[in-house]
């Protein structure tokens, strides 16, 4: 029994039969692939790199294992939900223009699931990331990396600045609250320590005539602290808020208060106004005098800060010198050991208010090191307006077409010679095990 063998042969023959399926199916679909990748639109892909430097703020939280967290260790943790939301891609349509003779609704959503599509992230590293955009437009695609990459920093160094705000407003009432706290428990020492001497005297009851002027010192710095540091948030508002009704209700307050350079102030308000009422904004004198009153609210401010840090300063060798006035009338007390649970709290409640002390100006020195954050994203590959197209790749989508087309065409001639039953040689008759009674030699005609 013969058995049944591939032969070049055969492969002729089977070339032969199927050569439509051969050529025509990887012609037709490689001529749609040519057409295709040259006829799509084309779209051009900018892209920018921010690297973010890791800050090196201390934070006054973390020696304390609490769970806030208060420095911005991490500025890459969010930027893809940034990039991604939908507040930021409608900012970047209003800003490029996108949303031109877009109404809203359905229409106005497809725009914004466009644009978010089109918009690719990625991190390069710990601490660097890119954004890319494609667009049928080249300055069009440039000019929505570039809104991206701005409106993503600028969020980050808001949502920072709202949380060292909130976390120095956290400390400042913790601070009042322990501040609080530890006075009345050392009023509470003071006295008992007071009702001890006048049981026993010893020779120290001008202690607590010295103690009590102190008090009253502390309590007038206090206040004059308080007012300059109202100033300076009242002044810090300029020049922004010069124009504003609160900027013009600050500089009425201001000048009516006994600040640094306030007659300064008050010669230069009265000329500006002058000024003011009879010429526009745009005449030279207006400019010149609402930048000399501007000059001198910054000398203000400057002289402002240096008179509260000196109160301060003030403030604080007073109170050391309180404190060792209050140790000597604890010497001098007779009877501190029946009196350990009221020292237990005043201890306690003193450690709490240095410590607490200590936070709240760690959380300010952070805020104000968080005005400049800003300087720690740094664009290291600027958005460029793209000069070839990234889309469509007509070499890949040629060459895949070619290759699909010749599967395709090898397929559907294994498909057509698996269905065809004719029978065109003695092997295909051995396959169902027939007999063969004659046989027909090939032959040509001679024309």
């Amino acid at each position: 029994m013969q058995t049944s063998q591939f032969s070049i042969g055969d492969l002729k023959l089977f070339v032969s039969r199927r050569k439509k399926y051969l050529i025509f199916p990887p012609l037709v679909v490689t001529l749609i692939c040519v057409l295709g990748a040259y006829m799509l639109p084309k779209k051009f892909e900018s892209s920018t790199t921010i690297w973010v430097q890791p800050d090196e703020i201390l934070n006054p939280l973390v020696s304390y294992q609490m769970a806030v967290q208060l420095t911005s260790a991490d500025r890459l943790e969010t930027f893809m939900e940034i990039i991604y939301s939908r507040k930021t891609i409608e900012t970047v349509i209003d800003s490029v223009g996108l949303g031109a003779g877009v109404e809203g609704g359905i229409e106005w959503d497809n725009l914004v699931e466009h644009v978010r599509q089109n918009t690719k992230t990625g991190r390069k590293g710990s601490d660097s990331f890119t954004i890319s955009y494609l667009d049928t437009d080249p300055v069009r695609a440039q000019k929505t990396v570039s809104f991206l990459a701005k409106t993503f920093i600028e969020t980050r160094i808001k949502g920072e600045a709202r949380r060292n705000e909130l976390t120095v407003e956290f400390f400042e009432r913790k601070l009042r609250e322990y501040q609080e706290k530890f006075e009345n428990n050392q009023r509470d020492m003071v006295s008992l320590l007071q009702m001890r001497m006048r049981e026993r005297p010893t020779g120290t009851s001008g202690l607590s005539t010295r103690l009590e002027d102190i008090d009253r010192q502390i309590q007038r710095l206090d206040d004059k602290v308080r007012a300059y540091q109202k100033a300076l948030t009242d002044l810090a508002g300029f020049p922004d808020e010069f124009h504003t009704d609160q900027g013009k209700q600050v500089l009425a307050e201001l000048r009516r208060s006994d600040l640094p350079y306030v007659d300064e102030l008050k010669t230069a308000l009265t000329q500006y106004d002058d000024v003011s009422s009879r010429y526009t904004p745009l005449f030279p004198e207006v400019g010149k005098a609402e930048s000399d009153l501007l000059e001198i609210l910054r000398k203000m401010r400057v002289a402002v800060e240096s008179e509260r840090n000196s109160l301060t300063g003030q403030i604080a060798e007073i109170r050391q010198s309180r404190q060792r006035t209050i140790d000597d009338l604890m010497k001098s007390s007779v009877n501190q050991q029946e009196d350990l649970a009221k020292k237990s709290n005043y201890e306690l409640y003193e450690r709490l208010y240095e410590d607490m002390k200590t936070k709240l100006e760690q959380a300010k020195i952070t805020q104000e090191l968080g005005k400049n954050a800003e300087n720690s994203f740094i664009i290291i590959d600027p958005p460029r307006v793209p000069a070839k197209p990234a889309k469509p790749n007509q070499a890949l989508i040629i060459a895949g077409g070619s290759i699909f087309s010749i599967i395709l065409g090898v397929a559907g001639a294994l498909v057509a010679e698996f269905l065809d039953t004719r029978m065109r040689s003695l092997g295909d008759l051995e396959a169902f095990h027939v007999p063969v009674i004659a046989m027909l030699p090939e032959f040509h005609t001679d024309h």
